[in-house]
C-alpha cells in the first residue's frame, strides 16, 4: 500500500512561523499549499522563484498597516523570537520526490528552501513570487 501523503519537518524560529503564517492566511493559502505553489513555479522556471534579501526598502511593504493589525502583524519588529519551533509540511510522495530532485538542482536542501521562503514572507509581509 502507497502513502497518500508524506511530510517535511523542520525546525524554524517561532516568530518567523508565527508572521509568515499570518501573512498566508491574509492571502487565504496554507503553509503546504504555498510551499508546493513555490516549489511548483521553481521547478517550472528553472530557479528559486524569489528573492532573498533584507534590503530595508522591501521591510513590510507587502501588506498596509491596517491588514497587518488585523492579522496581529507588528510591522516594526522583527519577527524573530530566538525560540525555535516546528513545522510540518505535507504533500504527496511524488511532490515530495520531485521537491527533492529540483533541490538538489538547486544546490540547497528542502529545509533550507521552505527556512528561505518563510524567510522572506515574514520579512516582505507578502508572498514573494508572482504566478
Amino acid at each position: 500500500m502507497t502513502a497518500k501523503t508524506a511530510n517535511i519537518s523542520l525546525e524554524v524560529d517561532s516568530g518567523i512561523k508565527r508572521r509568515a503564517m499570518a501573512v498566508l492566511e491574509a492571502k487565504g493559502m496554507t503553509l503546504s499549499g504555498a510551499i508546493r505553489r513555490m516549489v511548483t513555479l521553481g521547478m517550472l522556471e528553472h530557479r528559486i522563484p524569489f528573492e532573498v534579501t533584507r534590503d530595508p526598502v522591501f521591510a513590510g511593504t507587502g501588506m498596509a498597516d491596517c491588514v497587518a493589525e488585523r492579522y496581529g502583524i507588528e510591522k516594526s519588529s522583527s519577527p524573530r523570537t530566538g525560540v525555535v519551533t516546528g513545522i510540518v509540511v505535507k504533500m504527496t510522495p511524488e511532490f515530495k520526490r520531485e521537491m527533492r530532485s529540483y533541490c538538489k538542482e538547486m544546490c540547497i536542501t528542502p529545509n533550507a528552501l521552505v527556512h528561505l521562503f518563510l524567510g522572506q514572507v515574514a520579512f516582505e509581509l507578502r508572498v514573494p513570487f508572482d504566478d
